[in-house]
């Protein structure tokens, strides 16, 4: 079995890293293609009239790391399309830096890139951290403890691909790993976001009055609904939040069949955590 890996903070971020580490642990070859920088907030943006190269910059013949000069889509749509990643079983985008929650998630590039993979016709699987603070903002972000994510994330990766059969085409896993280890998994849907005006900060600029839409101060975090069962009340509660998307426009009875697999991967996870956690307790 055999992935495609990219992310949005670059092919040398310890999100990816991790995310490697992870997934080759879990029995597969993973085949990284990542951005040569970061490229945050690009949502799907792909380079429509600029030449995108690939070039070999680590990792060995079982699971090479190529690094590219274009966006997370274009990381995709270029090993895909190229024949470089014909034989990938599934596309894995992250660990990114940071959680993935209700609206913002359509900015993220992390998203945007699994889209790509499942627009292409492979499932696929975003995957953000929360930092280890516990917080929800978008900037300054600065630490972060990948470990139990990242497990998490390649066995998630490994049933998607053992199930493959069974998902609808066009099916995309959005999962956010809460600050500390994940108490559960929950399935979640995406929260609501509530713009506050007052947290726009306008700067001066060399071409006049400028205004910061993400804001800067690390005091304050996104105001969400925190509906219960949404993405961002359940990692408030210390689980870890999964959130089925599909992208068959067509066929309505799609995201009922992909809904249904999720929870049937979610309770099998699950008990692996459970027992996992209790092997751990008697070991104490």
């Amino acid at each position: 079995m055999k992935v495609l890996l990219t992310n949005d903070d670059g092919y040398q971020s310890p999100g990816v890293a991790a995310a490697r580490d992870a997934l080759i642990a879990c029995g597969l070859q993973v085949l990284t293609v990542a951005p040569d920088g970061p490229r945050s907030g690009t949502s799907r943006s792909a380079s429509f009239r600029k030449a995108i190269t690939m070039t070999k910059a680590g990792g060995d013949d079982v699971n090479p790391i190529y690094v590219t000069n274009g966006t997370p889509t274009d990381c995709v749509r270029v090993a895909v399309l190229s024949g470089l990643a014909s034989e990938v079983d599934a596309v894995v985008s992250g660990i990114n830096e940071g959680a993935n929650l209700g609206d913002d998630a359509t900015y993220s590039s992390t998203l945007g890139s699994a889209i790509e993979g499942a627009l292409l016709g492979f499932p696929a699987l975003a995957a953000s951290q929360q930092s280890r603070d516990g917080r929800f903002r978008l900037v300054d972000l600065t630490d972060y403890d990948f470990s139990c994510g990242a497990r998490i994330m390649a066995e998630l990766t490994r049933l998607m691909i053992r199930d493959r059969s069974k998902l609808p085409p066009r099916s995309v896993l959005n999962f956010n790993a809460p600050a500390l280890p994940a108490g559960e998994i929950k399935i979640a849907s995406l929260d609501r976001r509530v713009w506050d005006p007052s947290r726009i900060h306008s700067i001066e600029t060399e071409n006049g009055p400028g205004w910061l839409l993400f804001g800067t101060h690390p005091e304050r975090d996104p105001i969400f609904e925190h509906r219960p069962g949404s993405d961002s009340w359940v990692l408030s509660q210390g689980h870890a939040a999964l959130t089925p998307l599909n992208f068959e426009w067509t066929l309505p009875g799609a995201r009922r069949g992909f809904a249904r697999w999720t929870r049937s991967a979610v309770a099998e996870l699950n008990e692996a955590l459970a027992s996992e956690q209790s092997g751990k307790e008697l070991g104490s």
